[in-house]
């Protein structure tokens, strides 16, 4: 292989590893939103995609009526965060025996009521926010566009302050409590029902957050939740459900290896590789990336 061939080889792979993790990214916020529920509540949250589509839309409706960005953006968000709360109110709660299956049928149909709803408001064409401010980079041959600095900073931001407040806040001590010892944690007077409502509305704020950021390149569609969620969902599992750190790296390394199929192989199996990680997984390694799947870990 000639020198300027194996630099094109380098460029090439470079770029799609550039592209891998900003993808990476938006599942990573995704999969933060389903296990912050997940250790609280033992729900899988099938509507987390759903969550980001509706941001995405939204803000894209909003800017097009004339609203300035950041408030359209801060609108949407504010919005899906109180969708979830309002969703873990009118229905989680009300359910006395939820079980994960349970969980699951019924957040199907919180997903499927909010498609319709987004196919109704807003039609079957997909939709985009606007570009966010920035500049696109070139570096040694590698473009990096500025929506995709936007798309990791949001993780490292979100995902980054979402770990800290796990870790050092009193309120995210008090939820890996509710998850790990639940009875102890409502002797010493924490409550169940406003950790289960902080879980959700973590879950709305980075579902759409991780929308917003992906709507100017990847646009949102009133079906897309499903496809997205779902990639979201083979990233908690990498982080075993327990721990945020795994499902973010999980995720990352999700992003990168659909770009590398897209780029190498063939852009139709780019969906397919995420589920057969998934089933490897599951099969392989049921508790992820995590040494041991007993503890709730951040």
């Amino acid at each position: 292989m000639e020198p300027s061939q194996g630099l094109i080889v380098l460029t090439d792979f470079l770029q799609l590893t550039v592209a891998g993790l900003s993808q990476g990214s938006v599942y990573a916020l995704l999969a933060v939103g389903l296990i912050a529920v997940y250790t609280v509540r033992h729900v899988i949250n099938i509507a987390q995609g759903e969550f980001a589509m509706l941001a995405g839309l939204g803000s894209a409706w909003l800017t097009a009526s004339g609203m300035p960005l950041l408030l359209a953006v801060l609108v949407a968000i504010l919005t899906v965060t109180v969708v979830a709360v309002a969703m873990e109110r009118v229905i989680i709660a009300r359910v006395k025996k939820l079980t994960p299956l349970l969980s699951i049928i019924l957040t199907l149909g919180v997903s499927t009521l909010l498609q319709a709803i987004m196919l109704l408001v807003w039609g079957p064409e997909a939709k985009g926010v606007p570009l966010f401010p920035g500049t696109n980079v070139l570096i040694g041959g590698v473009s990096i566009r500025s929506q995709e600095f936007w798309m990791l900073g949001a993780l490292v931001v979100v995902g980054g302050g979402i770990v800290l407040f796990y870790e050092k806040s009193r309120w995210g001590k008090a939820l890996r409590a509710c998850a790990e010892q639940p009875v102890a944690a409502r002797i010493v007077g924490i409550s169940p029902i406003a950790a289960s409502v902080l879980a959700f509305a973590i879950a709305g704020f980075v579902g759409g957050v991780a929308g917003v950021v992906a709507s100017p390149i990847y646009l949102s569609l009133w079906s897309g939740g499903v496809l997205l969620g779902l990639k979201g969902f083979v990233a908690a599992v990498l982080g075993g459900f327990v721990s945020f750190r795994a499902a973010i790296v999980g995720a990352l390394l999700l992003g990168m290896i659909e770009a590398y199929v897209a780029g190498y192989v063939s852009s139709g199996l780019r969906d397919g590789a995420a589920f057969l990680i998934l089933i490897l997984v599951l099969v392989v390694r049921p508790q992820g990336l995590v040494l041991k799947p007993t503890a709730v870990r951040v």
